[in-house]
């Protein structure tokens, strides 16, 4: 699980924004993807900092760890390629990226587009991003609209219910500098 460091001026808003923290991470299943969140509470003026910093969770989806070849044939110029998709999770993301000539069933497709089994079919940070964001709705206090995220190494992401001022981001990109930095 994530180390939570929560900084609040009331000892009960640390306490309510630790325990949310924790039941958002356990919902959106994040917490073994995470090294650290800290979460900076300035109730009175309004605004939120939330710095988090992820483990490498980045993986590219291969065409080998969704599908195989089991068949290909030279036709004239091109070679067409018989797939069985073994995963179907990602096969969507698949046939935006080639031309299908015929799929006799869910699980087969025959394409005479250029198929290497190392293609790239899916960068799964894109819902690791997502889960970040939604995360990040769990946690602020409703009416925070404004927002600004800060995304690299470490994720930081500031809210407030009016125009951020520039000492507020300062002490973000602070945040994602020490975060980046441990």
């Amino acid at each position: 699980m994530a180390e939570i460091y929560v900084y609040c001026e009331e000892e009960d808003s640390k306490r309510i924004y630790t325990k949310v923290i924790q039941t958002a991470l356990e919902d959106l299943i994040l917490g073994k993807s995470i090294i650290r969140v800290d979460f900076i509470c300035k109730e009175k003026e309004p605004y939120f900092i939330l710095g988090i910093l992820p483990k490498a969770t980045r993986k590219m989806i291969k065409l080998r760890d969704m599908a195989e070849i089991v068949e290909q044939k030279k036709e004239g110029d091109k070679v067409i390629y018989k797939l069985k998709i073994t995963d179907e999770t990602y096969l969507p993301y698949l046939l935006k990226k080639i031309h299908v000539l015929d799929q006799p069933s869910r699980f087969e497709i025959v394409t005479d587009s250029e198929i290497d089994l190392d293609m790239d079919i899916y960068d799964t940070s894109k819902d690791f991003l997502d889960k970040i964001m939604d995360f990040s709705f769990r946690v602020f206090p409703e009416g925070m609209r404004i927002k600004r995220s800060f995304i690299d190494n470490a994720i930081v992401i500031i809210a407030s219910e009016r125009p951020l001022k520039e000492h507020e981001i300062e002490e973000a990109l602070k945040l994602k500098e020490r975060l980046e930095s441990s």
